[in-house]
């Protein structure tokens, strides 16, 4: 056990309490060390805070809200680059957000599990790095996008591009020459050329100041690790750390589900939230268009088939064939 405490930062809005609630709890169950969690809002009430007062009850954990001000806030022509809210770009102020005490830092989006402890990462030798983060684990250039050109230069120079849902900061070191002033200033060099803003400025922006880590371990997307690894609930249960549902929430009812959320569902069943979150899910599936197109599909496809062994057990029945 380290005898120095965690200092975790998320960044969310009132819709996302809830499942920021289940992260926090993965987290804390496995972690020893004390926890202090600095939740980046614009509109959390003081009910909205008091929500999480039930996890200082059960583990070592203790709460900061810092309102983000208007001042702190991207003009319109970054946040027009993009669908994400300005929660997304809050992580960009940490220099400018965070008490001067704090030396280390790290960020999670909320839309993870933390499947074991952290500890190791967290107190990792960051070997002179001002930030660790993971590649993306499928996106390598080219990538046949508008990063080809805007990376170009970092890219020839052997730099990966990293997700910026967990980065692990070196406070003391950035504070000496990056603020959030720093990547607004970054954007429009880039002439806003950007379509994953916090991520694109990050990446551009320390291109030779990150030190890299393992993906499946420490940033497993959880969809493309199901697909293009075939991992399955098993693999990730026992070898990621941390698992990033980025592509698709488990939570919601639009699309079709993969065995591997039941990792998010096995700790959201741990938290007060369990029973209405699954509620939602299943009422939001079962009105889903897409879904129930889905659903009408296979029936359609299995009635076909049935149809096929019919005949074909009639056809083997009138040449005197029995199985």
């Amino acid at each position: 056990m380290h005898s120095e405490p965690i200092h975790l930062v998320i960044a969310i809005n009132q819709k996302y309490i809830r499942y920021a609630y289940v992260m926090l709890t993965s987290l804390l169950l496995h972690t020893s060390c004390d926890v202090h969690v600095y939740v980046l809002h614009r509109e959390l009430s003081a009910a909205d805070q008091q929500t999480f007062d039930t996890l200082t009850h059960s583990y070592p954990v203790t709460f900061h809200f810092i309102h983000v001000p208007d001042t702190l806030l991207p003009p319109q022509k970054v946040l027009a680059t993009s669908a994400w809210g300005a929660e997304a770009y809050f992580r960009l102020a940490i220099t400018d957000l965070m008490p001067l005490s704090v030396d280390r830092a790290l960020y999670l989006d909320t839309d993870m599990i933390v499947n074991q402890s952290i500890d190791d990462f967290y107190f990792c030798d960051l070997k002179g790095k001002k930030i660790a983060a993971c590649a993306e684990i499928i996106h390598e250039p080219p990538f046949g996008n508008y990063r080809d050109e805007l990376f170009a230069p970092l890219f020839s120079a052997g730099f990966s591009y990293f997700n910026s849902g967990t980065i692990l900061y070196d406070l003391r070191a950035l504070r000496t020459d990056c603020s959030f002033q720093t990547y607004m200033e970054l954007a429009e060099k880039l002439d806003y050329r950007i379509q994953f803003p916090d991520q694109d400025l990050l990446n551009y922006r320390h291109s030779t100041e990150t030190l890299f880590v393992d993906p499946l371990r420490y940033n497993l997307n959880a969809r493309y690790a199901y697909d293009i690894y075939s991992m399955r609930y098993n693999d990730m249960k026992q070898n990621a750390c941390i698992i990033h549902y980025a592509t698709s929430k488990p939570w919601r009812g639009n699309f079709v589900h993969y065995n591997v959320e039941q990792i998010w569902w096995d700790y959201a069943k741990q938290t007060p939230f369990y029973t209405e979150l699954l509620q939602e899910a299943l009422e939001e599936t079962l009105t889903n268009t897409a879904v129930n197109s889905y659903i009408t599909n296979l029936l359609e496809q299995n009635e076909a088939l049935y149809a096929c062994i019919e005949k074909y057990d009639q056809l083997l029945s009138d040449a005197g064939i029995t199985l």
